[in-house]
């Protein structure tokens, strides 16, 4: 007889779907910054990212967010009995890879252990919600598809 647990939801896909995208679109651009070597590399980062007041107003919202996002997880990750090395091991991973890999990642882990440990906790979005998700998808993908697009060093297309 066959398990009804399925092994993933469709959420939890989604979740780790948007984490790939976020990774594909984040190190397009990044890795530019590597053949700089990692101190000369990081500075050029850092300097570049600053550059602007959009961009530093970007930076300043999305470190505060990062920030706000590692007590959740943390918290979160404590509560429902997720091991110190998974939880470091995202906060690594968002500083030293990209918080838009790490924290879907996370995400979709913590909705696995809610609906495989605590199942009557699991909650799936519905009816209305997916609008504003389907809003938020399109923007990102359209973000992660223009880095791709325009990968530094990379020939213009024809």
């Amino acid at each position: 007889m066959s398990d009804p647990t399925p092994r993933f939801t469709s959420t939890e896909l989604l979740l780790v779907a948007l984490g790939v995208i976020g990774l594909v679109g984040t190190w397009a651009q990044g890795f530019h910054y590597l053949g700089h070597g990692l101190v000369a590399g990081n500075v050029l980062f850092w300097k570049e990212t600053v550059a602007t007041p959009a961009s530093t107003f970007l930076v300043v919202d999305i470190l505060v967010l990062a920030a706000a996002v590692f007590v959740l997880m943390f918290a979160e990750g404590r509560r429902l009995g997720l091991g110190a090395g998974w939880l470091w091991g995202y906060c690594r991973l968002s500083v030293f890879v990209a918080v838009s890999f790490a924290v879907p990642v996370f995400l979709a882990h913590r909705q696995r252990r809610i609906r495989l440990s605590r199942p009557a906790e699991a909650a799936r979005p519905s009816g209305s919600d997916w609008i504003a998700i389907g809003i938020a998808v399109v923007i990102m993908l359209v973000a992660a598809g223009y880095s791709v697009g325009h990968i530094p060093g990379a020939p213009a297309p024809s």
